[in-house]
């Protein structure tokens, strides 16, 4: 069986660095994707010799696989460009990493102009997406030639989505391609904002305070500046957590200030930032900087820690959360205001925005961009027999394969009428769930009809957003939250009194009306009377990831994804319902309830 419309895209990742270099934005967004049930395949950034691909998993990470693609000559990704040869062999080696795995419809994830020829001709083979990722003002890096950057004014044309990480690089890449979307990096929470219990051997013997900064140490960190710091501020002490790349230490590394620890696993970051007195991002102000969105940012705030930053164009964004400093005096000065910044407010006001700023977060971004750019899959199935003109389809799916047979839904508009048509029974069934549930929570249909190997139901068209539109009016204040979240378990009590099993809660079936959620698409609902087959990856990344249905978990991550402000309690709460361990997780509807009044009564004292 090969699920169609369920089944999550397969994401292939042509990257910038290697999965094991320093943890950063590749990696964040390919754990997270496999998270959501995309089965990723992460490149290697050089070549083995030979013609034949090597594929191994990840460790920790099942649904990531490494590939180590081979070539018969040295290419260097960030110098050369793809040859025809080079490009034929590659193509061969996916034809392989294709059937290994039985590969449909992917999408090449691309951070790097380097890969352009190659993603483009499997785009014209296989169909396969492009979703390109600019990260950097690649032309800025020392080490990046002109010529590798060649194919990148084609590759960002011919894309059906470009991801930026700043405003600079947004402004310009949408010039070339309108389907840009701005998705600055983010922060692992969870991970910044504990509190290790041990300090770091190489700051035991440091005194405070400790002015700190970790990351790349290449050419655009201005050591000049941080030499001129040191020098005027003796009893300062810099620690300078990272690689020594291509930057200029030789006066730095002599001083008695200034300390270098070395480049530390991702892991073990958070050691080192607890014990921070202020965090510094002193960047050169050049055109690669400017267009920079330093992931070490959201990371530092997750900590709850001052930051002072030079004044840079995208860095603007967050001034209201940070110190910036255009001279020597400015730096010495916001410094000094940073390493008393630690009012309760102060750090809550920072944890609050690194909590809205999450790779969770992204993700979201990115996913509901994923939907868009696939529904215009093509298929070799043949569809269902039109009941109106082509001009009326909202929309045509391939749902799902089952036993070598296809499952259809076409969805038509015509005089504020909604068609509904399905493969077999699949409206039927819509139908006869739905005559369960006389309630605003769900629609209401007008009628149902069976003909020959079809189904169709009609729904009257309403005013009704979708939940994506209506989250600013969700989150106005928590109280409007609360209510939202109340009328979501109702939804779920609903279902629950009538022994149905929806099985298919995820964001795009659930609008709102009133303030209050629809819940829609019946067709795969289950109860004892009822039941029915199970197409893979039915219920999306809102599914419990052992493979299970839980509709109050399914319920749960919809309401992840509506907290937008991120209130602690609610977040709490929310947690309990989505528990990956079924035996941890709070299912009791009555309970929530009570424990979301007890968020509600916490939040508005903390607003307070």
């Amino acid at each position: 069986m090969r699920n169609y419309y369920f089944e999550p895209f397969d994401i292939i990742v042509f990257p910038v660095i290697d999965w094991y270099y320093r943890f950063q934005r590749p990696q964040q967004i390919s754990r997270l994707l496999a998270s959501h049930g995309h089965r990723v395949f992460y490149l290697r950034t050089y070549f083995s010799e030979g013609t034949k691909p090597l594929f191994q998993p990840i460790r920790n990470y099942a649904s990531i696989t490494d590939v180590q693609l081979s070539l018969p000559v040295y290419k260097n990704l960030v110098a050369d460009q793809l040859d025809e040869d080079s490009q034929k062999i590659l193509l061969d080696e996916f034809t392989l990493l294709k059937e290994n795995f039985s590969i449909t419809k992917a999408i090449c994830f691309v951070d790097l102009p380097f890969w352009g020829p190659l993603v483009l001709k499997l785009q014209d083979i296989y169909g396969w997406k492009i979703i390109y990722d600019s990260m950097d003002q690649l032309g800025g890096f020392s080490n990046i030639t002109p010529h590798m950057l060649e194919p990148e004014v084609e590759l960002i044309k011919k894309s059906h989505l470009v991801l930026t990480t700043s405003h600079l690089l947004f402004n310009e890449k949408s010039e070339l391609n309108t389907n840009c979307l701005l998705v600055p990096n983010g922060t692992e929470f969870d991970h910044f904002n504990n509190s290790p219990k041990f300090l770091p051997l190489e700051l035991i013997d440091i005194q405070k305070p400790i002015i700190g900064y970790y990351g790349a140490i290449s050419d655009w960190l201005d050591t000049q500046l941080i030499h001129s710091l040191a020098s005027l501020r003796p009893n300062w002490n810099f620690v300078l957590v990272g690689r020594k790349e291509s930057a200029d230490i030789a006066q730095i590394s002599k001083m008695s200030n200034v300390y270098f620890v070395g480049e530390k696993p991702y892991q073990l970051l958070p050691r080192y930032l607890q014990h921070f007195d202020t965090c510094i991002i002193p960047f050169k102000k050049i055109p690669l900087t400017e267009a920079t969105n330093p992931v070490k940012l959201f990371e530092f705030l997750s900590a709850g820690k001052s930051v002072v930053a030079t004044n840079l164009d995208e860095l603007r964004y967050y001034q209201e959360y940070i110190r910036l400093a255009s001279s020597l005096d400015d730096w010495l000065e916001s410094i000094e205001l940073a390493l008393d910044d630690y009012l309760p407010a102060q750090v809550e006001k920072r944890l609050s925005f690194a909590r809205q700023n999450t790779w969770d977060e992204r993700i979201l971004l990115i996913e509901d961009a994923i939907q868009v750019i696939s529904k215009d899959q093509e298929y070799d199935s043949v569809s269902l027999p039109l009941i109106l003109p082509k001009a009326n389809i909202v929309s045509e799916r391939l749902l799902t394969q089952h036993n070598g047979v296809a499952y259809w839904c076409i969805v038509y508009e015509k005089d504020d009428i909604i068609y509904k048509q399905t493969s077999f029974d699949l409206a039927e069934r819509e139908a006869r769930f739905l005559s369960q549930l006389e309630s605003d929570y769900f629609p209401r249909f007008l009628d149902v009809k069976s003909e020959g190997d079809y189904s169709l139901i009609r729904f009257k068209k309403n005013q009704i957003q979708n939940l994506q539109d209506a989250l600013i009016y969700i989150n106005l204040s928590a109280i409007e939250l609360y209510n939202f979240i109340q009328h979501c378990l109702d939804v779920l009590v609903k279902l629950k009194e009538k022994g149905i099993t929806h099985r298919n809660i995820c964001r795009e079936n659930i609008l709102v009306q009133s303030s209050k959620p629809v819940l829609l698409d019946f067709a795969w609902a289950i109860s004892e009377q009822d039941p029915y087959f199970s197409p893979s990856g039915l219920g999306g990344y809102e599914r419990p990831q052992d493979g299970s249905f839980s509709d109050v978990y399914s319920m749960g991550k919809i309401l992840e994804y509506v907290n937008r402000q991120h209130y602690r309690a609610f977040d709490w709460v929310i947690s309990l319902m989505t528990k990956p361990e079924t035996s941890m997780r709070i299912s009791d509807l009555t309970v929530l309830k009570i424990l979301f009044d007890t968020a509600l009564k916490t939040t508005l004292e903390d607003l307070q």
